[in-house]
């Protein structure tokens, strides 16, 4: 196929199709109408000589030819997009659109949470949608435009086409209820003590192991959950102890009666880092949400 074939509004359609899998909702988005986006994809069918997108019981989904070229069609569209605005200057008060972040609450608490005011003053026409991430990079949804940033402290590997920048570490420390029993938190009370885990993917694993062999010792969990909010309330009711990241801890303690000790068992840190693919990294307002991203968490470590 010569490059003088090739529209680019089909490409544009295909993007938008590609990213709600659904041609009513793409037309949506277009500003089109549905049959205007139905004819489009006629003829970008024609043009690639596949079907590109066939029905499912869900809407409709790309074709194996259609999956191979997504990212590179993206991409492309992206930037296309990036050259025809070049000129006009970026101001976040003018913006009319939508940052879709995958990550945790604990990140909500700790970074959203005083970020919101600003965000809402300097691009008062923006919205934050915010989805749960539960353990695993949202690949295939960054992939496909659905969501900007994935933000957590646990991903691993990093795919190729992707990015990423380290926003903070935290440490661990515990918490308890301010009038709970216990009168200091050593190694021997630690593990005397019922447990509280906050924990993604629903297992109990205990990263605070102590001593070896016939000696060693493990926490007794006897309270789990994959909500970084809700302890804050089973905590001042129970006599559990908790062992969270440290910055989730204070800010419990802004809003509960609530005793932070530190932990006496080493089980390391984490990084949080915020990842985001190729098809953004150049996009004015992602840019510049990164950038408010980055200045928060520098303020709060401060």
């Amino acid at each position: 196929m010569h490059i003088s074939q090739i529209d680019l509004n089909l490409l544009k359609v295909a993007a938008a199709i590609y990213k709600s899998r659904n041609v009513s909702k793409a037309a949506l988005d277009l500003g089109l109408s549905q049959s205007a986006v139905s004819h489009a994809l006629s003829r970008l069918r024609a043009q690639f000589q596949d079907p590109m997108f066939v029905r499912t019981a869900k809407g409709i989904a790309p074709t194996e030819f259609a999956r191979s070229i997504q990212s590179e069609l993206l991409d492309l569209v992206h930037r296309v997009e990036l050259l025809a605005n070049r000129k006009e200057k970026f101001d976040p008060k003018e913006i009319k659109s939508r940052i879709i972040l995958a990550t945790t609450e604990y990140f909500e608490l700790v970074v959203m949470s005083g970020l919101q005011n600003k965000i809402s003053f300097e691009a008062p026409n923006l919205q934050i949608s915010v989805r749960p991430t539960l353990g695993d990079l949202p690949r295939r949804e960054l992939e496909d435009g659905k969501v900007d940033l994935a933000i957590a402290g646990f991903y691993k590997d990093l795919p190729e086409g992707f990015y990423q920048a380290k926003l903070f570490s935290d440490t661990f420390s515990c918490a308890t209820r301010q009038n709970h029993g216990l009168k200091k938190l050593g190694v021997q009370e630690y593990f005397d003590s019922n447990h509280a885990l906050i924990t993604v993917q629903g297992d109990f694993r205990d990263r605070a192991e102590y001593g070896t062999g016939k000696k060693k010792r493990t926490r007794h969990f006897t309270y789990g959950t994959s909500s970084f909010a809700s302890l804050a309330w089973i905590l001042q009711e129970t006599d559990l102890v908790l062992t969270a990241p440290t910055l989730l801890l204070k800010k419990y303690a802004e809003f509960f009666p609530m005793k932070i000790w530190p932990c006496p068992v080493d089980i390391g840190s984490i990084d949080v880092r915020m990842l985001w693919h190729a098809q953004t990294h150049d996009d004015p307002l992602r840019i510049w949400f990164r950038n408010q991203l980055r200045d928060r968490c520098a303020t709060i470590l401060s």
